[in-house]
């Protein structure tokens, strides 16, 4: 992880109409430990927000400029999340997240990522015992060659997919909740990014869950996991077990162990997610 000193300067307005204004501005030096290279970094952010009974939005562009001893990358970053909500018991909800990275050094080098998502929530307010979320992701992904992924080796292949996901829970009772998540993806891949030729990639995860309430703000979660990936013919199981306290009626904070080695996220293929993991999970 590179290591610097930076300095940031930034102000935030907040007008009589619900909407909220940022802007941001940073300067500094990044050091990479491994090589002592030094990288020059400066960047400019904005930000939007809106907050309304029945509509939510939260918005940045951010534009960066890293440069080294022997290149340039220059980088925009869109992020947008909105939340409208269509009555008491159901909420639609969306993100938008974009980012364009070029370099100096050509156009082998550059980068591009486009994450898009759409789903509705079921949560009903007189009877909340059972809560659904549907949700449709189109994921895109050309890393740049220097990009490193989580088992710390090149991300050297293409990714663009559609996943579609169920995800839904009931109460049984006081003391214990069930539920289960099922999620497909029909996708493609390449691993040439000079002259791409895509092949098909489609899988599926299927899991099953329980929590046990021990006492009012206390979880504890085991999880079963099976993940299929149809075109190489290949399937994985696995468990996951952790423990979660309770902050208000909105957040919970807890970890675990996961001792499978991927993700519930289809469009993660970075096999390296066995062991401890902490989460932080928002509820509306």
């Amino acid at each position: 992880v590179p290591t610097g000193l930076t300095h940031a300067y930034g102000v935030d307005l907040t007008t009589e109409n619900e909407w909220r204004y940022g802007a941001a501005f940073e300067k500094g030096s990044l050091r990479d430990p491994q090589t002592s290279a030094v990288t020059d970094r400066t960047a400019l952010s904005l930000t939007a927000g809106l907050a309304r009974d029945t509509l939510r939005y939260t918005g940045a562009f951010e534009y960066r400029v890293d440069a080294g001893t022997t290149s340039t990358r220059s980088t925009y970053i869109l992020k947008n999340r909105a939340q409208y909500k269509t009555s008491d018991n159901w909420r639609l909800f969306g993100k938008f997240n974009y980012s364009s990275s070029t370099s100096t050094q050509g156009e082998f080098y550059d980068g591009e990522f486009v994450e898009t998502v759409f789903g509705y929530a079921f949560r009903p307010v007189e009877n909340d015992r059972w809560n659904t979320v549907m949700k449709y992701t189109y994921f895109y992904n050309l890393p740049s060659p220097g990009q490193i992924s989580q088992s710390s080796t090149a991300a050297n292949y293409i990714q663009r997919s559609h996943v579609l996901a169920l995800d839904s829970q009931y109460d049984l009772n006081k003391y214990w909740t069930v539920g289960g998540k099922f999620a497909y993806r029909f996708g493609q891949l390449s691993a040439d990014r000079a002259n791409p030729e895509f092949f098909s990639s489609r899988g599926q995860l299927i899991a099953l869950r329980a929590d046990w309430h021990i006492i009012r703000k206390w979880d504890l979660t085991i999880e079963g996991r099976m993940r299929n990936e149809i075109d190489a013919q290949d399937s994985l199981t696995g468990m996951l077990v952790g423990a979660y306290r309770h902050f208000g009626n909105n957040l919970k904070l807890g970890g675990g162990y996961n001792f499978s080695n991927f993700s519930d996220d289809l469009t993660n293929m970075d096999y390296s997610s066995q062991g401890l993991f902490i989460n932080i999970i928002g509820k509306f």
